[in-house]
């Protein structure tokens, strides 16, 4: 459904209302005017989160293994989301200068190097364990739930690596004392 709309300063907007395919709500996208040959979409509400995280300071690559995980989540392709989890676990500690071989060697120096608590241990071999799941062709796949659980204990863990250090980080730059 097309709909115009005048602004109170006099400039005409054009808006479409779509229904998104994957989760079924409705979405506006401001475009053009219809008469036009201006095919760029202007604006569109709601703004997507479905591909971007709210994490802040995550370094480029992790962010992009992250955000391509919420991203085939939410389509409803878990198993996929499962190997960008893993991913996402690689690159992170890579950023940690942890580059194995082995990602179970991998969590392992995270931890022994203190970067990551002994009681994320588990979380993180449940997100190797299922990245290995949705990698392999086999029976087993990985359900929506299971992905979205290991999605939030990824989401933990960047936060624990990446979010707290860059804020204290700039709370340090703005001379803000942080006590230790």
């Amino acid at each position: 459904m097309d709909q115009e709309v005048i602004d109170k300063w006099g400039e005409h907007k054009f808006w479409a209302t779509l229904g998104c395919p994957a989760c079924g709500n409705a979405v506006l996208v401001r475009h053009g005017a219809p008469d036009s040959d201006d095919t760029k979409a202007y604006e569109v509400v709601p703004t997507s989160s479905h591909a971007k995280t709210d994490i802040s300071h995550l370094p480029e690559d992790v962010a992009r293994y992250y955000n391509d995980a919420l991203l085939v989540l939410r389509v409803g392709v878990p198993d996929a989301a499962a190997v960008q989890l893993r991913r996402t676990l690689e690159a992170a500690a890579a950023h940690y200068e942890i580059r194995e071989k082995i990602l179970m060697k991998s969590i392992e120096k995270l931890i022994e190097k203190g970067h990551v608590t002994q009681s994320f241990e588990p979380l993180l071999h449940h997100i190797r364990s299922i990245g290995n799941v949705g990698a392999h062709a086999s029976d087993e796949r990985v359900d929506q739930e299971t992905a979205a659980r290991a999605l939030r204990f990824t989401t933990q863990l960047l936060r624990n690596l990446f979010e707290v250090p860059g804020e204290l980080d700039e709370l340090a730059k703005n001379g803000t004392t942080v006590a230790k």
